[in-house]
């Protein structure tokens, strides 16, 4: 492992960040292949999607005779398209969204493992091998990883003018999960004092019915529909290959426990474990994100936000998994997608174009070469940026407030040197001979799972039961039948 992790951050300071073009030009005679591509929801379908395609098809189709059509689909709307043989070429997954593993073990996505290094070298070539290792399911590469952060770390994310500016409190780099709590009871005394800079936290955590993000952080997490995980904590001690529940280990239940504590404190929402939105305020926020995330939630959420990590840098399946991109197995353009997905990988000026738009129209560059979105582009043009393809490849994104280092991805990888990795990486669970324990389990876990992650459900009363019917539902045979592969897994490397 230590060796790959290695191979890892040389790959990444090394690989060149500048574009190049994909070769093959188009024969003019040809009419372009259109490409069908899912993508994320990213809450609101970008008005000007038909005027940022015309713009990238003016690259696309000249160097490969290519042009693509995006689909903004939320994750159900997905799983179901696909499930329902709806035409598309590519599509979005992740480990998160679209479920990966258990999407290419049902034969929706395309095998790619050979035609990845042959016909689109330089995509393979963009990443290392241990990224490639990473995306395989039963040894096979069915979907290409975005060149992004690959080790999950978790932030803290304040309002830089309430905190900062106005309560004058001292934000540290790093801190750890349960630190929050005095700048919550800070924020909410504010409100109730009536100072200005407090005006809208009432609820200084405001959450939504998905929950706290990134609630299990502290797990390398081997199926999440199933809740089983290896806590990272674990590394290094004699129960490191052990599959736990992690409804019942304390790296999870702790942070539980804390989080009910804060609903009751006024903290939260009151309607967090039913509510869709709360839109995009909030005094305290939190995320997975990278050194200089503070410049990209800054200017997605409109207020200068200062940033604090609390977990990570963890390598993982699932953090590798984070976001890829996945050719149809029933698509007639495999190949063209594929070179596609090396032309988004490679190519900085159509990357540019996909995640700001329209140069001139969305977005500029300044002096120090960050792009800088224009209100337009702020209202009729933002996508998940994380999705589209190399992220470590776009222009870094400047942020009101924040100074935001061009270089930012350098300092990232040489971050992973101190990275922590279970052995799990390239391991998939093959949940066939357990699938309908899985789809009882995920029944039983979604009638607790928001009110536990949004603190709204007591820990203390709450777990016995939920525990009692995940239980009845068959998570202990889920559990063994992980633990069996993944020994298996272990025994094999």
């Amino acid at each position: 492992m230590k060796k790959w992790v290695l191979v890892l951050i040389m790959a990444m300071l090394f690989v060149a960040a500048a574009g190049c073009s994909v070769g093959g030009g188009s024969n003019s005679g040809d009419k372009p292949i259109e490409l069908i591509w899912i993508m994320g929801d990213p809450g609101k379908v970008p008005v000007d999607q038909a005027m940022v395609e015309e713009k990238l098809n003016e690259i696309s189709v000249p160097a490969i005779n290519v042009k693509v059509k995006t689909l903004y689909y939320t994750d159900e709307k997905t799983k179901l398209a696909l499930s329902s043989g709806e035409a598309y070429d590519m599509v979005f997954t992740s480990e998160w969204f679209n479920n990966f593993a258990v999407q290419a073990q049902a034969g929706y996505f395309a095998d790619i493992t050979d035609k990845v290094k042959t016909l689109t070298p330089a995509l393979y070539e963009t990443m290392p091998e241990v990224v490639w290792e990473g995306a395989k399911v039963n040894g096979k590469i069915y979907a290409i990883p975005v060149k992004k952060d690959y080790a999950a770390e978790l932030f803290w994310r304040f309002d830089k003018a309430l905190f900062v500016d106005e309560l004058k409190m001292e934000i540290k780099d790093t801190m750890d999960f349960f630190e929050i709590e005095p700048y919550l009871k800070a924020a909410k005394d504010a409100w109730k004092a009536g100072n200005p800079a407090a005006a809208d936290a009432e609820y200084p955590l405001k959450l939504k019915k998905t929950g706290l993000p990134g609630i299990d952080s502290a797990f390398d997490m081997i199926n999440r529909d199933a809740l089983l995980g290896i806590p990272y904590s674990a590394i290094g001690t004699p129960d490191e290959n052990k599959i736990v529940i992690t409804y019942e280990h304390p790296d999870l239940t702790d942070r539980l426990y804390a989080l009910h504590k804060w609903y009751n404190a006024g903290y939260i929402n009151k309607d967090a474990a039913t509510i869709e939105d709360f839109g995009k305020y909030s005094a305290v926020k939190n995320g997975q994100g990278f050194y200089g995330a503070d410049a990209v939630w800054s200017g997605g959420d409109g207020f200068t936000q200062v940033i604090s990590k609390y977990s990570g840098p963890y390598l993982s399946t699932a953090s590798i998994r984070g976001a890829m991109n996945a050719i149809s197995a029933s698509s007639k353009n495999i190949d063209a997608a594929l070179k596609l997905q090396e032309l988004i990988n490679t190519n900085q000026e159509y990357r540019d174009i996909l995640r700001y738009g329209v140069p001139g129209v969305h977005w500029n560059k300044n002096e120090k070469g960050l792009a800088v979105k224009t209100q337009q582009g702020r209202d009729n043009y933002g996508p998940w940026p994380f999705a589209q393809g190399s992220y470590s490849l776009s222009t870094v994104e400047a942020a009101e407030g924040v100074d935001v280092d061009p270089n930012m991805w350098n300092v990232i990888f040489e971050g992973y040197k101190d990275l922590k990795a279970t052995k799990s990486i390239g391991f998939a669970f093959d949940i066939t001979n357990v699938s309908a324990q899985v789809a009882a389990v995920k029944v039983v876990a979604d009638k607790y799972t928001s009110g536990l992650t949004t603190g709204t459900l007591d820990p203390a009363t709450t777990l016995p039961k939920m525990m009692e019917e995940l239980e009845a539902a068959g998570i202990r045979d889920i559990q063994k039948e992980a633990q069996r592969q993944y020994d298996e897994y272990i025994a094999g490397k």
